[in-house]
Order: structure tokens, then sequence, then C-alpha cells
């Protein structure tokens, strides 16, 4: 059995670098293209003049959030991969043995990460600020208020006021050399506040901002674009598939949680990982083989693109899910 396990973790570091390597491609991407859209932003006069009719404050306010501080989160987050690949490549091939670096690496994207949600606060007071004026938005004029605070605002104040703190924490912990079941402790927590906040929370919200009218949709809103059978899928899996995952992992990580990792089920860990994974990959064919954006112009379609979701290099947690239950059932039978 001790050729099973060792094969066992060496293939766990492996798949960790090759998800990595995704979230790092994914944060590649997105840094390129904002910046692409910020400088084209800032240059656009058919923008300027739509956004120079508004008040003075209002004008810096949009500027501020969409372009400067839009453009300085994205690429704190792709600084963040960078530093993060380079720790799981260090865990993959020299193990241990760059333990010291790992840890230096690994604190870095920490920071960097939690860097980019702080980032997003004058986006998340331009959302509040929307929904006391009459001012435009470009490229929808004067989009509902409702939709703008529930797409927007709310859930980007949440992710703000949780994950960052739980990034810095587990940083502090990461730096100090702390126990590795403290670590664990803090990346247990931290992983459940993106599972909770980041994504089911964040993403519900998103499914309301998509139940407010707007005529600019075409009437892919409301009720009737939410009872399609596919769109209604799409809701149950987001509203309440999430949040089972989210419990179930809860549920999977008290152990480490109460500082006992050993203790955790890697059996039901895994199941718990390709079950999220298996979130985005639903979604993703859903988009694809619906016709996508062109044919339902909306809130709920515009987010679960592959061009515009920025969270979907988790579809290659796949690949830590499967290696995690085939290793928690080795473990069984030793």
């Amino acid at each position: 059995m001790g050729n099973w396990k060792e094969k066992y973790v060496g293939s766990i570091r492996f798949w960790i670098l090759v998800v990595v390597a995704v979230y790092l491609g994914y944060a590649l991407y997105f840094a390129v293209y904002g910046l692409q859209f910020s400088l084209q932003l800032s240059q656009d006069q058919y923008v300027y003049s739509m956004i120079s009719q508004n008040s003075l404050w209002w004008r810096i306010l949009y500027y501020l959030s969409e372009g400067i501080t839009g453009s300085i989160a994205i690429v704190l987050r792709a600084f963040a991969a960078s530093f993060a690949f380079y720790a799981a490549f260090l865990y993959w091939r020299k193990k241990d043995t760059s333990l010291p670096i790992i840890r230096k690496n690994a604190a870095r994207a920490l920071l960097l990460e939690a860097g980019f949600f702080l980032a997003i606060i004058p986006s998340v007071i331009a959302a509040f600020a929307y929904n006391s004026t009459s001012e435009y938005l470009f490229y929808f004029g004067h989009t509902p208020n409702l939709l703008v605070l529930f797409g927007t605002a709310i859930p980007c104040l949440a992710i703000v006021l949780v994950v960052p703190p739980l990034l810095l924490k587990l940083r502090s912990k990461v730096k100090a050399q702390a126990p590795a079941e403290e670590i664990v402790k803090w990346a247990s927590l931290t992983g459940l506040g993106y599972i909770f906040v980041t994504f089911w929370f964040n993403y519900t919200m998103l499914w309301a901002a998509n139940m407010v009218p707007y005529p600019r949709a075409g009437g892919n809103y409301g009720l009737n674009f939410l009872l399609e059978p596919l769109n209604l899928a799409s809701f149950a899996v987001t509203v309440f598939g999430l949040l089972g995952i989210g419990f179930f992992a809860l549920f999977t990580l008290t152990p480490a949680i109460k500082k006992q990792a050993k203790q955790v089920n890697l059996t039901y860990l895994g199941a718990a990982i390709v079950a999220f994974s298996c979130y985005f990959i639903f979604n993703t064919l859903l988009y694809a083989l619906t016709g996508g954006y062109d044919a339902h112009p909306s809130v709920w379609y515009e987010v679960i693109s592959p061009m515009h979701n920025p969270n979907l290099w988790a579809v290659a947690l796949i690949l830590v899910g499967v290696p995690l239950i085939v290793g928690g059932l080795i473990k069984k039978r030793e």
C-alpha cells in the first residue's frame, strides 16, 4: 500500500499545480481583457459624452470604479496567481525541501488576492450611490436601481466584508509559520467563505437581479425567464445545489476547523470538490447548448459566459477532487 500512497500524494501535488495553472491562465486573460477595456474606456468619446451629462461626482466615481480600481484589481489577481503558481510548482517538484519559499510565495499570493477584493470597494460605493440617483451607465442608460443593488452593491459588499479578512488571517498564519493544523483550519474557513459568499450568495443575488424588469433584456427576466425548464434547473442548482455543497463541505471540514485535520474524510472532501466543479461545468454546457448570450441577453447568461466569468477556473478543481476520492478509498483499505 505504501507505493499506492506515494503515487496518490504525488498525483495530488501535480493536479494542484494544474488547477493553479488554470487559475493563472484565467487571471492573465482577464488582466489583458480588462486593461484593454479600461484603455478603451478612457479614450471612448461616446462614453464620455454620455457620462459627461451626469454630475461631476458621478463622473469621478464612475471612472474611478470602472477604470482605475478595476484595472488595479485584475492586475493584483494576476500577480497573486503567479506567486501561487510558483508555490504550487515548488510543492510539486521540490516538495517539503522548499517549504520556506513555498510559504513566502503563498503569503504573497494571499495578500494580493485580498487586495483584488479590496480594490472593488469603489465599485461597491458606486453601486450604492447609483441607487439614489438618476445617473446613467453608458452602455445601459439608466439601469433599474434594483438590478444594480441586487447584482452589484449587496453581493460585492458581502464579499468585501467576508473574504479579504479571511485571506489576511490565513496569510498571517502562513507567514508566521504557524502549526500545520492551524493553517489548515484557516484555509478551510477561507475556502468555505469563498463557497458561501463569493459563489453561493453572489450568484443567488445575481438571480435576484435577473428577476428585475428590464425592457432592454427583451423579456429575458422575471418569472417567464425563470420558469423555462433549463433556466429553472440552473436556478435550482445555484440557489439550492451550491448551498447544499457548501453545507456538505462545512460538515466535511469541521474536524479541520477543530484542528483535527487527520480526521477529515478525504472521500467526502473530494466529492464536495467534484460537485462544486460540476456546478460550473453544468452552467457552461447550458450556456453553450442554448445559444449563449445572443439567444438569451440577460444578467444570468452574461454571468455564466465563459468569457465573462472569472470564476470558471473552478472547473479544473475536478482534477483534484477525483484523486482525493481515490485516495480516501485507498486510505480505508489500509
